[in-house]
C-alpha cells in the first residue's frame, strides 16, 4: 500500500499519488532512446533513468570526424606519383619478343631497378635541397632491353637511358636556351642534373 513520505502535510495522499504517476511517466518516457537530427548521437537512458550521450560511431570514427584531415605536402605527393610509376613499370619485365626482331633483349629486373634506384635517389636529393618541382618522370621501354626516364615538365625535357648491358646511363635534356648531355654513372653524384632540372 502507498504510504505517503511528503514533509506537507496539506498535500495529501491524493497529490502524492499525482506526483507518482508523474514521476513514472518520466521514468518511462527518459527510457526510449531518442534521435536529435543533427548530431550524431542517440539519447540512450542508464539504468537509473538519467539520460546520457552516446555516440553512434567508434571513438576513431568520431575523432576523424571531429578533426581535420592533414593534407599530403608537395613533396609527399610527389613521392606517391613516383611510387606509383615504378609500380606501373612492372609491365616492362612482361614484354615479349613477339615480332621476332632480330636485335630484341629481353627486359630483366636488374636494368629497371637500376632505372627506378637512380630515380629514387634523384628525388631524394631533390627533397632534401626543397626542390620538388622535378615532376616525376615516365618509365618505358626503349630499344635493345634499354630502359627510359623521361621528363616532359612544361617548356623542359630529360630523357635518361639505362641500357641493358653498361653500368652508365646516357642523358640528354633540352630548355629554352639551355641544353644539356652526357654519361651518368647511376650511383654516382647527381646534383648538377637535379639541380638542371628543378630550376
Amino acid at each position: 500500500m502507498f504510504e505517503c513520505t511528503c514533509f506537507e502535510p496539506t498535500i495529501g495522499m491524493r497529490g502524492c499519488l499525482v506526483a507518482q504517476s508523474r514521476i513514472e511517466k518520466l521514468l518511462e518516457n527518459s527510457s526510449r532512446e531518442r534521435l536529435f537530427s543533427g548530431s550524431p548521437y542517440k539519447m540512450r537512458d542508464r539504468a537509473s533513468g538519467f539520460r546520457t550521450r552516446v555516440p553512434d560511431r567508434t571513438r576513431t570514427e568520431y575523432v576523424q570526424i571531429g578533426s581535420v584531415p592533414k593534407q599530403p605536402s608537395p613533396s609527399e605527393q610527389e613521392w606517391s606519383a613516383m611510387e606509383a610509376e615504378i609500380k606501373a613499370a612492372e609491365f616492362i619485365l612482361s614484354i615479349q619478343n613477339d615480332d621476332d626482331l632480330e636485335d630484341f633483349v629481353p627486359y630483366s629486373r636488374e636494368t629497371l631497378s637500376r632505372a627506378t634506384n637512380f630515380l629514387q635517389r634523384l628525388m631524394i636529393h631533390a627533397h632534401s635541397a626543397n626542390l620538388v618541382n622535378t615532376g616525376v618522370p615516365r618509365i618505358g621501354p626503349a630499344e635493345r632491353g634499354s630502359v627510359d626516364l623521361y621528363w616532359e615538365i612544361g617548356d623542359r625535357t630529360l630523357l635518361i637511358n639505362f641500357p641493358a648491358h653498361e653500368r652508365v646511363a646516357n642523358y640528354y635534356g633540352k630548355k629554352p636556351k639551355n641544353e644539356t648531355s652526357g654519361r651518368i654513372d647511376p650511383s654516382g653524384p647527381i646534383a648538377d642534373l637535379v639541380v638542371w632540372l628543378a630550376d
